[in-house]
């Protein structure tokens, strides 16, 4: 059913847009007010108000009692019907970086530089496209040519920007390494340590003297990336849950000595007897 005449222009968006990876939202928060079912998919039912109490979704005159978006051009008729009240919204999985699952998990690093960097480059535009809904909504009255350009280039390569993702690889790496990383590194070295004190000198204090000289280095994350890289151990991306590595993996895949070597260069104390170790562990 036609009830309103659209723009070519605004058909044009719509076709391009409707070839990309993403989902349709039809907000209805102004007409209704800010209430979950007040955003809905095409294949929701709409249907009038009636007299038994319940809450039913807006209808228009002229609607069938029970009206369906049957097509994208369908949604667009309706929300220019309603003067814009109702809008149509698409919104990009590429630039979603807004779900999360009960417990906190995130999007992807690929998405959530997608969406950044997006926001970056089309900063203006937004103040009057983005749509505030899920994910990074984008209002198709509002949308520009470059900006469909940037979404259709992510169906062909799904990133927007090196640079910008591997930042944030970065980050999210720091991140880890501050939430947990740190920590279980600097005690699985301790106890590697200890293991060797205690093979070595039969030390009945091994571990508070390993702690000690753990607790002593000057940068902690410089000793553990040279060892992640001796060890060709690599920060790996979890699923909603940022950057890990398997710490217990990298101290595994060295040998005393190279642990030794890279601990004696950074120690602040034991230095004598760290020295004398690897002199042993080499011979």
């Amino acid at each position: 059913m036609k009830f309103h005449t659209l723009s070519p222009a605004l058909l044009s968006r719509i076709k391009r847009l409707s070839g990309c990876q993403g989902r349709w939202i039809v907000d209805c928060r102004e007409i209704e007010g800010d209430y979950s079912f007040s955003l809905r998919s095409l294949s929701d039912y709409w249907p009038i108000n009636t007299e038994d109490g319940q809450r039913y979704w807006h209808s228009l005159p002229g609607v069938p009692n029970i009206f369906k978006m049957g097509t994208l051009e369908d949604a667009a008729q309706y929300c220019a019907a309603t003067k814009w009240r109702a809008k149509l919204l698409f919104s990009s999985q590429y630039l979603d970086a807004d779900y999360s699952w009960p417990g906190g998990y995130e999007a992807s690093s690929v998405c959530r530089s997608n969406n950044r960097t997006f926001k970056d480059d089309f900063s203006i535009e937004l103040e009057n496209a983005d749509g505030d809904a899920y994910g990074l909504s984008l209002d198709v009255r509002f949308v520009t040519e470059e900006m469909i350009a940037a979404i259709e280039s992510l169906e062909d390569y799904p990133l927007l920007s090196e640079d910008d993702h591997s930042s944030l690889e970065m980050e999210d790496q720091d991140r880890a390494w501050e939430d947990g990383i740190s920590r279980e590194f600097s005690q699985a070295l301790a106890n590697r340590l200890s293991e060797r004190l205690r093979a070595a000198l039969h030390y009945t204090e091994a571990g508070e003297t390993a702690e000690e000289i753990v607790e002593n280095l000057p940068c902690l994350r410089t000793v553990f990336e040279e060892m992640r890289e001796e060890a060709n151990q690599y920060w790996q991306e979890e699923t909603g849950y940022g950057q890990w590595i398997n710490v217990e993996r990298i101290l595994d895949s060295l040998s005393d000595a190279t642990i030794l070597s890279i601990v004696s260069l950074h120690s602040l104390s034991h230095s004598d007897l760290l020295s004398g170790f690897i002199v042993e562990t080499v011979a």
